[in-house]
């Protein structure tokens, strides 16, 4: 089966993309959520907190995906926090590229729980 690469910034063939295609192609649906979701609260979510002080939302998001890995919860009880927060606050910040960029950022990290589950 031909693999369907999507669309990305750089080469799709440098060697250090192949690397980490390889990579992730070893690892399992749950570790590789749980890398996703830990880059963005280790990386995202504070560049997001600098620009926006006090906005909750992202953090919400990717708070609520990891209780779902963790099976906490079901992911139908926070998917409109994990789906909707992020968005509705990537909307509202035209005025900051930076922190609109990372809203939608940390809610791909949040939203791949969802994609992932299935």
């Amino acid at each position: 089966m031909k693999r369907r690469l999507r669309k990305m910034l750089g080469d799709v063939n440098a060697p250090s993309c192949v690397a980490l295609r390889e990579l992730i192609d070893t690892q399992s649906k749950d570790t590789i959520r749980k890398w996703c979701l830990s880059y963005a609260m280790d990386r995202i979510v504070p560049l997001f907190e600098k620009h926006r002080p006090g906005d909750e939302r992202p953090r919400n998001a990717a708070n609520a995906a990891f209780d779902v890995i963790e099976g906490k919860t079901k992911l139908s009880a926070v998917k409109d926090i994990i789906v909707k927060e992020c968005q509705n606050c990537a909307r509202e910040l035209d005025c900051s590229p930076t922190a609109q960029a990372a809203a939608r950022a940390i809610g791909c990290g949040a939203g791949v729980v969802q994609t992932l589950t299935h």
